[in-house]
């Protein structure tokens, strides 16, 4: 069934990687979050019950629900499609099929007793594909999906390396992404007051 999850989740960032209207990015952020719900449950089954309800409170409340949502509200009747992006369509599926690929020969070559093959392969094919993303699209907001793709891959890599996950991993993470969605939702609403589209070239014209 784990293996199964992992498979689902790769297959969401292939589609990840050749989004081009941005609206889709939003049912498959809150997908990633249940299928990593979904890990969690199936993963962490040795921890404390108190450990374990902040885990699924943070994959399944704030990743599946409460983050699609909020850039949806944030985007609404704002942005439509990316025009700019240097590689689209299949060139970007090739490229995310690649990534993943050389990320599970490398885990698979590593030999590490305490790493798990699946999820190193998952995570870290996500913290590039997010890095893709990123350097592929040049709106803000795609930028902001970039970072939770890289950081879900970070969560993925913390069940790489175990099923121990300690408390105060999951609160920095947690903080970290709800001031980064806040922070990026306060300043793309300033932003779009001045410009009519949220290109990242409009940046060089802000002034003090």
């Amino acid at each position: 069934m784990i293996n199964f999850v992992i498979i689902l989740f790769i297959i969401t960032l292939i589609y990840l990687s050749k989004v081009e209207m941005v609206k889709s990015y939003y049912p498959l952020m809150g997908l990633q979050g249940l299928l990593l719900f979904g890990l969690a449950l199936l993963e962490l089954h040795e921890v404390d019950a108190l450990q374990l309800a902040f885990i699924l409170l943070e994959t399944l409340i704030f990743k599946a629900i409460f983050v699609p949502l909020f850039l949806l509200r944030i985007t609404r009747g704002k942005i439509h499609r990316h025009q700019n992006s240097p590689v689209k369509g299949y060139y970007a599926v090739f490229i995310a099929l690649v990534i993943i690929v050389l990320s599970f020969i490398t885990s698979h070559e590593m030999h590490d007793e305490f790493l798990d093959v699946k999820y190193f392969t998952a995570a870290t094919s996500s913290i590039l594909i997010g890095l893709f993303i990123a350097i592929n699209n040049r709106d803000l907001v795609t930028h902001l999906i970039a970072y939770l793709v890289i950081e879900n891959g970070i969560f993925l890599l913390s069940l790489a390396l175990g099923s121990e996950l300690p408390m105060f991993v999951n609160a920095a993470i947690l903080l970290d992404i709800f001031t980064s969605v806040l922070i990026m939702g306060i300043f793309f609403n300033k932003l779009k007051d001045y410009f009519q589209n949220t290109d990242i070239s409009q940046l060089s014209q802000l002034k003090d």
